[in-house]
C-alpha cells in the first residue's frame, strides 16, 4: 500500500469540516465563474480577431514574452483551457489536482486581463483572480493547515475590504444620499436595463433612497460579518441580495459569481476568529 507521500492530497481528509467544505463549495463556484468567463469570451470570438474590436495589432505591442498566446487563435486555444481547468477545479476541488486547475486558472485570468490590457469587466476579474489564488493555496499539500486557512482568510480579508472600499466612496458622494447615484445608473443605456425598468426615474423617490442607504450601510458594515455568526449572514446575505440585484438590472452577471464565490470564505473567518 503506497504511504501518504505517494498518495494523491486529499484534502477532505485532513482538515476539519467546516474548512474543507468551504474550500470545496469555493473550488465549485469559482469554476462556474471561470467558465462563464471563458465561454462570455469564446463566444465573442470575432472581435478578438484581425478584423474585430480587439485586434492583436493594436494591442500586441503590450504583451511581451506571451504574445505567443494571445493572437486570436492561440487565445481561442487558451480559453478552451480554461474550459477544462475549471471541469477539473468542479469535480476535484481539494485534491493536488484541484491545486493545479486553481492555480492554471488564476493564470489563464491574468493571461486574458494582458490580452485586453485590463480587466474584461472590472474588479469582477480581480476579485475571480484573488479568489483562484487563494484557492490554490488553500489546496496545497503536504503544508501546515495554518496555510491551507490563510488562503481562505486572505480571500475573506480581500472579499471585506473590497465592500469596504466602495461604501466609504459611495458614503462621500452626496448623490448616492439621495438617489440620485443610482437613479443616474439606471438611466444609463451602456447597461442594458431591462424594458420594464423606467428610462426616466425621478431622483427623490424614496425607494431609491432607501435602496442607496441599503447598499452604503451593508457595504460600510461588512467587517461585522468576522464578529459574529448572525451578523456573517446578514452580510453575505445583503451581499447576495445586492450582486443577485446588479446581475438582473445591469447583466453584470460576473460580479455575482465572482463574489458568490468569494462569499462562503466569511463564514469560516468569522468561525475562526470569533
Amino acid at each position: 500500500m503506497p504511504d501518504a507521500t505517494e498518495r494523491s492530497w486529499d484534502l477532505v481528509s485532513e482538515l476539519p469540516a467546516l474548512l474543507t467544505t468551504t474550500i470545496v463549495w469555493m473550488c465549485r463556484l469559482a469554476a462556474l465563474a471561470a467558465a462563464v468567463n471563458a465561454l462570455e469570451l469564446l463566444a465573442a470570438c470575432q472581435a478578438l480577431s484581425d478584423r474585430g474590436v480587439w485586434r492583436a495589432p493594436f494591442l500586441s505591442q503590450q504583451w511581451g514574452i506571451w504574445r505567443r498566446l494571445l493572437g486570436p487563435r492561440a487565445f481561442t486555444l487558451v480559453l478552451m483551457a480554461q474550459l477544462a481547468l475549471a471541469a477539473i477545479l468542479a469535480v476535484a476541488p481539494g485534491t493536488s489536482a484541484g491545486c493545479v486547475a486553481a492555480a492554471a486558472l488564476a493564470f489563464t485570468s491574468w493571461l486574458a486581463a494582458l490580452r485586453f490590457r485590463g480587466n474584461v469587466n472590472g474588479g469582477s476579474d480581480a476579485m475571480l483572480f484573488t479568489v483562484l489564488g487563494g484557492l490554490a493555496v488553500a489546496q496545497l499539500s503536504n503544508v501546515a493547515g495554518v496555510v491551507h486557512e490563510g488562503g481562505v482568510l486572505y480571500i475573506a480579508a480581500q472579499l471585506t475590504l473590497s465592500y469596504v472600499r466602495a461604501g466609504i466612496v459611495k458614503a462621500r458622494e452626496p448623490s448616492w444620499w439621495n438617489g440620485q447615484a443610482l437613479s443616474a445608473f439606471l438611466s444609463l443605456p451602456a447597461y442594458g436595463v431591462p424594458a420594464w425598468v423606467p428610462r426616466r426615474i425621478p431622483n427623490d423617490l424614496p425607494a431609491l433612497r432607501v435602496a442607496s442607504l441599503g447598499v452604503i450601510g451593508f457595504e460600510c458594515l461588512a467587517p461585522l460579518a468576522w464578529f459574529d455568526p448572525i451578523a456573517c449572514l446578514a452580510v453575505i446575505a445583503a451581499a447576495f441580495t445586492f450582486h443577485a440585484t446588479t446581475a438582473a438590472l445591469f447583466g453584470l452577471n460576473r460580479f455575482l459569481l465572482a463574489w458568490s464565490a468569494a462569499l462562503p470564505s466569511l463564514w469560516y473567518a468569522v468561525h475562526r476568529v470569533s
